[in-house]
């Protein structure tokens, strides 16, 4: 696993060798802590059981997707789960902007504005299903900071890059409630990432946890992948006035888990001078990604809680 700041990696790369992949996440809690959305983008899933499967050889068919979900409170109002075939992933250049483009919708990097855009566009002849975002992350923090962790003990080429880890997110949502047009504007915090690479098919990458969560002061990040045989990866970030606070990658972590299921309850990480409770509150997607949570964390640091109650995003499962 390699932990990287390279920002022009946020750009497709067009890699389509065998057990490549590579997905993009966006994430925001409005401000009033109601309206909630994640988004993954993603070509190939060498994790997936279907990959793990067939190997290097899977069909080539469906092999990019869109992976949208909309919340208001704890109630799904919006999901848009698409796939596509390997050469619909396309890269246009207009204006210095490259856009990555998937039919309609759209997602990149503005660098004379210093803005990140997601577009998604579902046009369907059924009122019920028509629904339309533009979202406008404009990061907080210039440029990442942290120790570029590399580890040359795994059989696999993985790289996580936490591309904007807090961003003041705009956007404008429409679509169709009884026939009649809706409208609605959307305030809030956010965090995009990318994770990429090559994965062999003797991959020793077992399970992968991480948290997202974002403050008016704060914004702090955790990424946990357990290998098979091999070290575990662990990075901690905390961003505090969007300067790099604290970078850690020894510590101790406890996962609970359901009696009867895999699902997280409950993660727990201690260190010297740092102690994490995060608790699931709302299962917002299982997929074949994984499961993903609405949390609440409480972070101390030094014995002072820097983070109390805080909403934001955790999820465990392959990546």
């Amino acid at each position: 696993m390699k932990f990287i700041t390279d920002s022009e990696k946020f750009n497709y790369s067009g890699n389509t060798d065998p057990g490549s992949f590579e997905m993009w996440y966006f994430e925001a809690l409005d401000n009033d802590e109601e309206y909630y959305f994640t988004a993954r983008i993603f070509t190939r899933n060498p994790f997936s059981p279907a990959e793990k499967k067939s190997g290097s050889d899977i069909s080539q068919d469906l092999s990019c997707g869109i992976r949208f979900y909309l919340y208001f409170q704890n109630r799904l109002i919006y999901d848009a789960v698409f796939d596509y075939k390997k050469d619909d992933l396309k890269t246009d250049y207009t204006d210095n902007v490259v856009r990555m483009l998937l039919e309609k919708n759209s997602f990149y990097y503005d660098r004379l504005k210093n803005k990140y855009h997601l577009n998604i566009n579902y046009s369907s002849q059924e009122f019920e299903n028509k629904f339309k975002a533009e979202f406008e992350f404009t990061p907080v923090s210039d440029k990442l900071t942290f120790h570029e962790n590399i580890n040359p003990d795994t059989n696999s080429e993985l790289f996580w890059l936490p591309v904007s880890p807090l961003n003041q997110v705009l956007a404008k949502i429409k679509f169709y409630k009884n026939y009649k047009r809706v409208k609605s504007i959307f305030e809030g915090k956010g965090y995009i990432e990318k994770s990429f690479g090559d994965v062999s098919p003797d991959s020793k990458h077992q399970t992968t946890y991480l948290g997202k969560f974002i403050s008016d002061n704060y914004s702090f990040v955790f990424f946990v992948t357990e290998m098979k045989e091999v070290k575990k990866f662990m990075k901690i970030l905390v961003y505090k006035n969007n300067l790099l606070m604290l970078e850690k990658e020894e510590f101790d972590y406890t996962v609970k888990k359901t009696l009867f299921s895999s699902k997280v309850k409950s993660l727990e990480i201690k260190s010297s001078d740092l102690k994490i409770n995060l608790k699931n509150d709302i299962n917002i997607e299982s997929s074949e990604f994984g499961e993903k949570y609405i949390s609440i964390i409480d972070v101390t640091y030094n014995d002072v809680n820097i983070l109390k109650n805080v909403y934001g995003f955790f999820e465990n499962g392959a990546r």
